[in-house]
């Protein structure tokens, strides 16, 4: 005979119960895997991010003072940039917009024909929230790049030379080397011309005028060179080198070089919710030819809170390195960083994912710059500062800095 008893109501409720502790045990457990996979995956974005930001960071660096001549010629007093913005003879104007809260990176402007500074750098007043500064040392730095290649314009990706010819009022199409692979010069780009000498063991390099204080040189429609003699080799012992800086859709050269500047600084708008609310993004901004402001901003990496550069000096070239801040850069004259100038070191604080609330950041302090150097390098920031400057969940944040040690290559180390 079958049997037909049932269970008991406890019984069912014991299995109920049963169940429900292991659903909630799986939900615990999945919540978990979803967190940490969320985590992990917003961590790998930052660091792709990264990887992609600093190296247009470092490509900019490495090529500092590319296509940078070292006197104009016949023409040694104040540089005279180009009047198009209003404003003559002035490489930044500080009227056009301001990048930077805290920092005027008009001080930075070159101002000398002979004194073109491939690196210069500064350090900010404000936090990069705007705030004042919680720390001694100062806030984030700021730094400013010079060379042909800087700008994102392809034309800034072009060069040539010029051979020397007996009949310098011709122009002849093969005066200038064509390639025969790779983008040549040609009648869409505004170019400079740099007369390249040694002269007692020293490079010169002398950008070349058009018999005024024009430093921009036009290829005719055909590519040939314009006739005349100023943008050409008077003797075989010449080098002549064109460099491409801008495209001719564009405005006349306002310089004879692309300026541009790094800084970080929390936008009005648009900041990612992942990041801490006291960071910010580490921005590339050009210089404009035809203002003497800045052109668009380009992101390159969120959630930053910090940056601090520092220069490898070594001015006796023995390998005796003296770390310089950027005023004790700046203060350098254009040769100095040419023949001194070893390496650059960007120490950059930011965050791997977002606010993680099972993590807690083991230290009671970071420093931003170079240990080995103590307190004379970068800064540190206290528990306090870090609270006051992102929160009291600062902890819960995985703060790592990135750090770059970049040798300048268009030096004359």
């Amino acid at each position: 005979m079958r049997n037909s008893k049932g269970f008991t109501l406890v019984e069912l409720l014991v299995a109920m119960s049963i169940f429900i502790i292991i659903m909630i045990m799986a939900g615990n457990a999945f919540e978990r895997v979803l967190s940490t996979a969320g985590q992990q995956s917003r961590s790998a974005q930052s660091n792709f991010e990264g990887v992609v930001g600093l190296e247009m960071l470092r490509y900019d660096i490495e090529h500092a003072g590319y296509g940078v001549a070292t006197e104009f010629n016949n023409y040694t007093s104040d540089i005279k940039f180009k009047n198009l913005g209003g404003t003559a003879d002035q490489e930044l104007v500080a009227a056009a917009n301001v990048p930077l809260d805290g920092f005027n990176s008009t001080t930075l402007n070159a101002r000398r024909a002979k004194n073109i500074q491939p690196i210069a750098a500064g350090t900010s007043t404000k936090e990069v929230n705007h705030t004042a500064v919680a720390n001694a040392a100062g806030g984030p730095d700021y730094l400013v790049i010079r060379s042909t290649v800087s700008s994102l314009d392809d034309s800034a990706r072009k060069w040539s030379y010029v051979n020397y010819s007996t009949d310098s009022s011709s122009n002849n199409l093969s005066e200038m080397k064509l390639w025969d692979y790779g983008p040549n010069l040609t009648s869409n780009d505004r170019i400079i011309a740099i007369r390249d000498r040694f002269i007692d063991g020293k490079e010169q390099k002398t950008l070349l005028l058009n018999g005024t204080d024009g430093f921009e040189l036009s290829l005719t429609a055909s590519g040939a060179m314009p006739a005349g003699e100023y943008f050409k080799p008077t003797s075989k012992e010449d080098m002549v080198v064109l460099y491409g800086v801008r495209s001719a859709a564009d405005s006349a050269l306002r310089m004879p070089y692309n300026r541009t500047d790094y800084y970080v600084t929390r936008p009005a708008s648009g900041m990612p919710t992942h990041c801490n609310p006291g960071t910010g993004v580490l921005y590339k901004s050009l210089v404009s030819h035809a203002t003497g402001g800045f052109d668009t901003a380009y992101p390159l990496l969120d959630c930053i809170a910090d940056m601090q550069v520092e220069f490898e000096y070594d001015p006796n070239d023995n390998g005796m390195i003296v770390p310089l801040d950027p005023i004790g850069l700046t203060e350098k004259t254009a040769d100095d960083m040419r023949l001194h100038l070893k390496n650059v070191r960007i120490y950059i604080l930011t965050h791997e994912g977002k606010m993680d609330k099972s993590y807690r950041y083991p230290g009671d302090s970071i420093h931003v710059g170079n240990r080995r150097n103590g307190t004379s390098s970068g800064r540190t920031l206290s528990a306090s500062e870090m609270n006051s400057l992102f929160t009291s969940d600062w902890r819960k944040y995985r703060w790592k800095i990135y750090t770059m040690v970049i040798r300048p290559k268009n030096l004359a180390q």
